[in-house]
């Protein structure tokens, strides 16, 4: 993938060298396989590639047709260049070696403002119109792939990075207290409530399915794609239903095997990554290739604290899949020395933002680094197939049985579930519990403060002066956010929930920069467009069937998945299960870091330092088993964003004495 960026002045100034000189100069830290600059009087344009597909190679960025007076930059990989190919009319002897961005201007020709459309893949990119004055620019359906912009009456600037932006003079470096105030107050990790927000005030981030007109006059944002119900689709068969899944899926994982280095994959023991996995090893494997995967496993040191049903090491399962699919490559990455806050400096550089996936963070660089090291050009992986592919959980179906007035299959459905557990009354409970108003159950909330909501308080860091001045309450109201997650939701609710554009955005902010960072693309099939819309398309009875969830996946995927990961319901995989255990010997040094927390001004302004300082005498130890730990958790994420906060402060400082 590539980093673009490009400056337009309103009021007759041109671009200097100096301004693009130095816009670049950020991105110099990455590694380029070429850099390209486009620079006519109010416009610049320019592109820091690294080349992927076997098409980008030979690909000149920005690129200038003359005939139609329209200069493209892009961060792009098309992933249906045969249909696409197919709808322009392209003739055989120009299709193959086309540059994707080249397919993108000529869809701008045919569609114009429409023509992201028509586009399936990762990309973000502008397109200047010398004719209309005016500069296009558009982002993926996912918001995979990161665009920035800052717009004032006289300038409109955009970058893959924010760093770009602060090296022009006319904007400014300073915080932007709601995606702050979003970050500290929701008890998630998910970073902010409003896809377009930054930490910083005045720079946008561009929402997944969303494009931007930009003129003299005005700047106008349109969303040409957003998750949504489609129309059911309504097949003869379970068998018919699997087929047409396997061939959904299975060109979602083929199109994104277009490398010119090897391919990789991020795999655990679940469904998701494991069909992803065999998926892409049964084509590679056509040509003869072999298909590298990275596994994390706990440090060589842990002692395991997790029930009999909760595993934390899935080599079995992966193994399984190694085995199976003949010719896939196993790295376990355990992560020696490494910990949840022994690289913050780097990363908090590197996203440009604090960050909450602190549990998880460290191990997913590693797998970067083994991959980076074995030259490995795409990494693959299947994070959005909780709520795609392996769509399936009871709770939601309940709800929805429950709003159709499907009264029958309800209690059919819920006394299978139960029959399956030895304990079924506790069962039975949970889903009389689900089923209930959130009316009621918000009334008894307040009867009975469960454990859980006085866990999902403790993770709030937000001072309570900052979260009233900031509205915090009423932004949850309005953005419709339950920060006690207590809201009964049905199948539909559920999954939108979960892709909206603001998780978009907090996954394409870091899996871009990841990109950048370790010069490949980490792609998800299971995020695919055609593969939300087929999925939203299936009728919910496929998902659940016979009290059992994720039965579509499991059906179509029996023969390419091994029986060990195809019929496991017991077992369940937990990720950095050893994340608190690897902080052990550290633990003295950061109590005396937390202990200093608040000395910033900045510090005292957002963060709710006694609720910190309260907790710090209570977690004086971490035992082996506190990776669940509210507590423990909220100190980390404390460590982190103050760290981010001593971090800016250095760089301030260091603009004030270079301005000076």
């Amino acid at each position: 993938m590539s980093a673009i960026c490009g400056v337009l002045y309103f009021n007759g100034r041109h671009v200097t060298q100096e301004t693009s000189a130095n816009m670049m100069r950020e991105f110099e830290i990455y590694h380029a396989d070429a850099v390209g600059t486009c620079q006519k009087e109010q416009i610049f344009l320019a592109c820091h590639a690294q080349h992927i597909t076997p098409e980008s190679a030979q690909e000149i960025l920005p690129y200038h047709d003359v005939l139609s007076g329209l200069i493209i930059t892009a961060d792009a990989i098309v992933d249906n260049r045969a249909e696409l190919i197919h709808k322009l009319g392209i003739e055989h002897s120009f299709r193959k070696g086309m540059p994707d961005s080249k397919l993108i201007l000529l869809a701008y020709l045919k569609w114009g403002h429409e023509c992201p459309k028509h586009l399936v893949g990762d990309f973000s990119f502008a397109i200047w119109d010398e004719r209309k004055q005016e500069l296009f620019c558009a982002v993926d359906h996912t918001g995979t792939r990161t665009f920035y912009y800052f717009r004032s009456s006289t300038l409109f600037a955009f970058s893959t990075l924010i760093k770009p932006l602060f090296s022009l003079k006319e904007i400014p470096r300073k915080h932007n207290e709601l995606w702050l105030a979003d970050f500290l107050a929701m008890p998630c990790q998910n970073h902010q409530l409003d896809p377009e927000l930054t930490p910083y005030q005045n720079i946008r981030l561009l929402p997944a399915g969303h494009s931007l007109i930009v003129n003299p006059s005005r700047s106008t944002k349109k969303i040409y794609w957003q998750v949504e119900k489609q129309q059911e689709l309504k097949l003869k068969s379970n068998y018919e239903y699997e087929e047409a899944f396997r061939e959904v899926l299975d060109e979602a994982v083929k199109c994104r095997l277009r490398s010119i280095r090897p391919i990789g994959v991020m795999l655990s023991g679940g469904l998701d990554s494991t069909s992803i996995a065999c998926l892409a090893a049964r084509e590679l494997g056509l040509k003869g290739q072999r298909l590298q995967a990275f596994s994390a496993v706990p440090m060589a040191s842990y002692r395991d604290w997790l029930p009999a049903c909760i595993v934390a090491d899935e080599t079995p399962f992966i193994e399984a899949v190694r085995e199976h699919a003949g010719n896939i490559d196993v790295t376990y990455c355990s992560s020696e020395g490494k910990h949840s806050l022994s690289d913050t400096d780097r990363l908090l550089a590197s996203l440009e933002q604090p960050y909450k996936i602190f549990e998880n963070l460290f191990w997913i660089e590693s797998i970067f680094t083994e991959a980076q090291g074995r030259n490995v050009g795409v990494l693959l992986n299947g994070a959005a197939g909780n709520v795609t592919i392996s769509w399936g959980r009871f709770e939601p179906y309940m709800i929805t049985l429950l709003r159709t007035g499907q009264l029958y299959r309800l209690i059919r459905e819920c006394w299978l579930v139960a029959k399956r557990f030895k304990r079924p009354h506790r069962v039975l409970l949970k889903m009389l519990w689900t089923l209930l108003p959130y009316n009621i159950k918000n009334m008894l909330s307040k009867f009975s403060y469960h454990k859980s909501q006085r866990e999902l308080q403790a993770l709030s860091l937000i001072n309570p002066v900052f979260a009233s001045q900031s509205s915090v309450d009423k932004r949850f109201h309005q953005f419709g956010y339950d920060k006690l997650f207590d809201k009964s939701t049905d199948s539909l609710e559920e999954r939108k929930n979960r892709l909206n554009p603001a998780v978009f955005s907090h996954v394409g902010v870091i899996s871009t920069k990841q990109s950048l960072t370790y010069q490949m693309a980490r792609r998800d099939p299971t995020a695919d467009k055609r593969v939300i819309e087929f999925c939203f398309s299936v009728p919910d009875n496929q998902y659940v069937q016979g009290g059992r969830g994720r039965s579509l996946l499991r059906r179509a995927m029996a023969g390419i998945l091994p029986e060990k990961v195809l019929i496991n319901e017991r077992k369940r995989g937990r990720q950095s299960a050893d994340w608190a255990q690897r902080l052990q010997p550290f633990w003295p040094e950061l109590v005396a870091e937390v202990r200093k927390i608040g000395e910033l001004a900045t510090e005292r302004s957002f963060l709710n330092i006694s609720k910190i300082q309260d907790t710090i005498n209570i977690v004086r130890t971490i035992p082996d088993d506190a990776a669940d730990d509210p507590n423990l958790r909220m100190l980390i994420r404390s460590l982190i964003f103050s760290r981010f906060l001593r971090y800016e402060e250095v760089i301030s400082n260091t603009n004030t004495s270079g301005q000076a």
